[in-house]
This record gives structure tokens, C-alpha cells and sequence, in this order.
């Protein structure tokens, strides 16, 4: 949320030329995002049904417009500008805007911008037109940050690992900063070598679409205002908290420095 966080996001995708694509647009103007870079194209709006919303959701797609999103010079000249470049796995599963964010990656690395990637991986998203394994793999060694659930990394690695020991997977691959969620019990975090635990801040959880997305724009915003890792990761489980409390994914919360106050962060 631009607005309570005081951040300049620039936002990549495609909706459809229908109501749940004016919808979006509009709640993210009225959020203060940036949406000139978004495609209207002349199909249904993609969307997920979620079968629950507690714990981990369990996600049914719906699939026709998101894929529209392709690599452009003024694509290309808002990531140089950047300081951080962040995608999760959808766009990377079809063509495309696979190649899109490919290209994008790649762009970012010459730049040296930091890349955070939600690698919320579903095998139901398509297989056969997205990344293979292998290919998966090279991506997640390319990014700087990445939040995996305990879920996604059994999606990804398989079952049988602790926690810690799947993390370990994501280090060799070549990952700087390993945020591992746990649902309502908070988060392990790999930074530098050191392992870092973190309660969740939720005490009331009603609906946990978007949850992870308010993480991440705390915890980037904790980032690029120069917090420190444990500010910032604290930053985004407050957001995450006050996600949690409201149904829906556009839900309000306090300003950037009521936040930091409720936190003590600078005091």
C-alpha cells in the first residue's frame, strides 16, 4: 500500500477487459499504485478460488489474461531505476511472461538490483509451459531474497526435510537471505549464517489471502529505508498481522510511522 508506506511500487501484469479487471485497477489506484504498465487485454480476468483460508490456502486457477505481460525498453528502464525487482512463481509458469521475467532477471543481475522471488510454485499452474525443475532451480540461485512456505518447499525438494534442512537447499543454491514461513508460527530466517527465529505478530487471523504480499511490502519497505534485516522482517510480520485481521487482499493498516512506533523501531 503506497499510501501507508510511503513507497513508489511500480506494478507488471495483465488483467482482463471486464468488471474483476476494473475492479483491480481500481483498488490499486485508490492504494496509490502505478498501473501504466499493466495490460488490459481482451479476455477474462484471471483468479484463484481458495477452498480455505486458514493455514495454507488450497488454490483452484483460473487462467486466461495474466500471461499477457511482455519484456519492453520502458520495462527494462523502470528496473534499472529500481531497487528491488520481486516476482513470484505465476508469471513464470507460461509463456509469455516468462520470458518477460527471464529477460527481467537478467537485467536486474547487470544492474545490481536486488531480486526477491515468491516462489509459490504450483504444479496445477501449467507444467508443461512453464519452468521444468531444473529450471526452477537456476532461478532460485539467481535471486538475492526468497520466502518459500514450508509447503512450496516440499513442492519444490520433496518430502522428508525439517525445516532448517530445506532451508540449507535454498543457501547452496546460491540464495543470500532465506525467509522460510511457518503459518501461524512465524518465520526461520537464514541471513549471513545466522539462523533467525520469529514468532508470528497475528493475534486474530480471519482471512489469510494477502497475507504474504503485506509481508513483503513491510519487509521491503523495512529495506529500503535502511532498517536492518531483523527491523525489517519484523516490519513485515506486523503488516502481515494487520492483513490477517480483515478478508481480503486490500485491506488498510497504520502508517509507515505508526508502524515503526509500534515496533520501537529507531526509539
Amino acid at each position: 500500500n503506497r499510501k501507508h508506506l510511503e513507497q513508489k511500487p511500480i506494478f507488471v501484469g495483465a488483467v482482463g477487459n471486464d468488471q474483476y479487471g476494473d475492479e483491480i485497477l481500481q483498488k490499486l489506484k485508490m492504494n496509490g499504485i502505478d498501473i501504466e504498465n499493466i495490460n488490459i487485454v481482451n479476455n477474462k480476468t484471471s483468479f484463484v478460488e481458495i477452498d480455505k483460508s486458514e493455514g495454507s490456502p488450497i488454490p483452484k486457477f483460473f487462467r486466461s489474461s495474466d500471461n499477457q505481460i511482455y519484456f519492453t525498453k520502458e520495462l527494462e528502464a523502470h528496473i534499472k531505476k529500481s531497487k528491488i525487482l520481486h516476482f513470484s512463481y505465476w508469471p513464470l509458469s507460461i509463456e509469455p511472461s516468462k520470458s518477460t521475467i527471464l529477460q527481467s532477471i537478467e537485467v536486474a543481475k547487470k544492474n545490481n538490483v536486488v531480486i526477491g522471488f515468491d516462489p509459490n510454485y504450483h504444479i496445477d499452474l501449467d507444467p508443461l509451459k512453464g519452468l521444468n525443475k531444473d529450471e526452477i532451480l537456476k532461478v532460485i540461485g539467481q535471486v538475492d531474497i526468497i520466502k518459500p512456505s514450508l509447503d512450496d518447499s516440499i513442492r519444490i525438494f520433496g518430502e522428508g526435510l525439517s525445516p532448517n534442512e530445506y532451508i540449507q537447499k535454498y543457501i547452496e543454491l546460491g540464495c543470500k537471505l532465506v525467509i522460510m514461513t511457518l503459518g501461524e508460527k512465524g518465520l526461520i530466517v537464514s541471513c549471513n549464517g545466522e539462523i533467525i527465529e520469529m514468532e508470528s505478530l497475528a493475534k486474530t487471523v480471519v482471512d489469510t489471502t494477502g497475507a504474504g504480499d503485506a509481508f513483503w511490502g513491510g519487509f521491503y519497505t523495512g529495506i529500503i529505508t535502511d532498517e536492518s534485516i531483523n527491523d525489517s522482517l519484523r516490519l513485515g510480520l506486523l503488516c502481515s498481522s494487520y492483513n490477517l485481521k480483515e478478508i481480503g487482499a486490500f485491506n488498510n493498516f497504520p502508517s509507515l510511522k505508526d508502524l515503526k512506533k509500534e515496533l520501537k523501531i529507531g526509539e
